[in-house]
């Protein structure tokens, strides 16, 4: 009889292990490079927000570092537990990959608390300075590796060598998804790092007491959301790469993700990402509210939304309403009622959602498009902006923390009855595909401790570690 979880059963414990140990992952691999950058800009403008930006984001990424380890060795315990054939067989058929993992994450563990320690010795002078930027630089190069390499086991779970019997390590490692799901998480871990960035310059912005903190965090808050979504633009782009990739790989997949029992998935995954931009641009007709002058400006809001919500609208529009390719309708309910109209029915290909995204996308353009024509025009009263944005800019973490969750569900949901695509079958009794409302469960509990876990980040940083400087 295979080893089952206490409780919650061994699906539910490793479901929210993995999802909470990514969720902390994406923060710390994504935060560091735009920390870096800031620091960067800081020496190179000489404006001080800059650097200050970077080091009070760097101290939440040093202590949200620990509970990714963690939440790492957590999942790692469930795996050989429950999942024990599972992980031998990935330790067997990949042990270079994981021996590397243990190097890299121990030179990253070590860089990371240099770069954090070495902050104030090394900003005492220009040299010192130059060597710290360098050391963070290297400590993205090895977060970066690190990514590379899970991103390598987790393809191979997905897609794995036609031939697995005689593969050798690098064809092994080079699977059909690799590639894509590096340029993916890549661009996630930058967009989840801006709106978490956000999330506490929200966080402090309510909290803070002084003016010159709130306008400091006021503007932390914009460079965070304009970091989040101009790296969440580019993700649909990233995300047709992987699907393309997986269609040629094997179509049974790429068609039971699109049109069988994940496409419900896919039709949630369109609310969201309207929502994230619908947020997006209100946060930033919101911020036009500081600039002086700015209020000739938003006559346009009502049109740009017309186009955002029509072109959601068109985006979450399914083809049809059956849960797979096999279901039959509800006794009493006829087919055709769960099938768009035929004068409808072009809303249900991909050409037509195409299309929306392309629109979404370009009213975001425009909207930051007029946004700085506004800035070119009037001076910014940082801190003056109404306090309802700091509310928006904790909602588009929230839904991008719940997005990202659901995609993960449906990457690893897309191998069926899988471990290992085609290769080594799931003969627990959790084999079977998650239901979207199940799945829906799962992904807001992970998402709301993520927050807690945050929360009390935030918490021991900047209030009981709180100093009178």
């Amino acid at each position: 009889m295979p080893l089952d979880f206490p409780l919650i059963g061994a699906r539910t414990a490793i479901w929210l292990a993995a999802q909470l140990h990514l969720f902390l992952a994406a923060f710390v691999l994504g935060a560091p490079i735009f920390i870096v950058v800031s620091e960067w800009l800081g020496l190179r403008t000489k404006d001080r927000r800059y650097e200050r930006l970077a080091k009070e984001t760097m101290k939440v990424v040093a202590i949200a570092y620990s509970l990714t380890a963690i939440f790492g060795v957590l999942f790692a315990f469930v795996l050989m537990g429950p999942y024990q054939p599972v992980a031998n067989y990935l330790f067997k058929a990949l042990y270079p990959v994981w021996m590397w993992y243990g190097v890299f994450i121990l030179l990253e563990t070590i860089c990371m608390y240099l770069y954090w320690y070495t902050w104030e010795p090394l900003n005492r002078s220009l040299a010192g300075k130059w060597t710290h930027i360098g050391i963070g630089v290297l400590l993205n190069v090895l977060g970066t590796i690190v990514m590379l390499l899970m991103n390598a086991v987790t393809g191979f779970m997905n897609t794995p060598p036609k031939a697995i019997e005689t593969a050798g390590l690098w064809t092994m490692v080079n699977n059909a998804a690799w590639w894509p799901l590096n340029l993916h998480r890549f661009l996630g871990n930058i967009t989840f790092g801006g709106f978490v960035v956000a999330l506490f310059a929200a966080f402090m912005f309510l909290t803070s007491k002084k003016e010159e903190d709130r306008a400091f965090y006021d503007w932390m808050g914009y460079i965070g959301n304009l970091i989040g979504v101009g790296a969440l633009i580019t993700m649909p782009l990233a995300g047709y790469i992987l699907s393309k990739e997986l269609f040629i790989y094997d179509a049974q997949l790429a068609t039971f993700m699109m049109a069988d029992k994940l496409s419900g998935y896919f039709v949630m995954q369109g609310l969201l990402v309207v929502l994230l931009f619908l947020g997006a641009n209100f946060y930033m007709w919101l911020s036009m509210q500081r600039i002086e002058g700015a209020a000739r400006f938003a006559p346009h809001m009502k049109a740009i939304f017309a186009v955002l919500l029509a072109g959601g609208v068109v985006w979450v529009v399914p083809q049809n309403f059956f849960p797979d390719l096999l279901a039959k309708p509800p006794a009493g309910v006829s087919e055709h009622a769960l099938i768009l109209p035929e004068r409808f029915a072009f809303l249900g290909l991909m050409v037509a959602k195409a299309l929306a995204v392309t629109a979404i996308i370009i009213m975001t353009f425009v909207t930051y498009l007029l946004y700085r024509r506004a800035r070119a025009t009037g001076r910014i009263l940082w801190g003056g902006i109404d306090p309802m944005s700091q509310y928006v800019l904790i909602f588009i973490p929230a839904v991008a923390v719940y997005l990202m969750g659901l995609m993960g569900a449906i990457r690893s949901l897309t191998r069926m009855d899988y471990h290992i695509y085609g290769a080594v079958k799931d003969v627990t009794p959790y084999w079977y595909t998650a239901t979207l409302g199940h799945s829906s469960i799962m992904v807001a509990i992970a998402t709301v401790v993520f927050f807690l876990l945050v929360a009390f980040v935030f918490w021991v940083g900047f209030v009981i570690g709180k100093t009178d400087e």
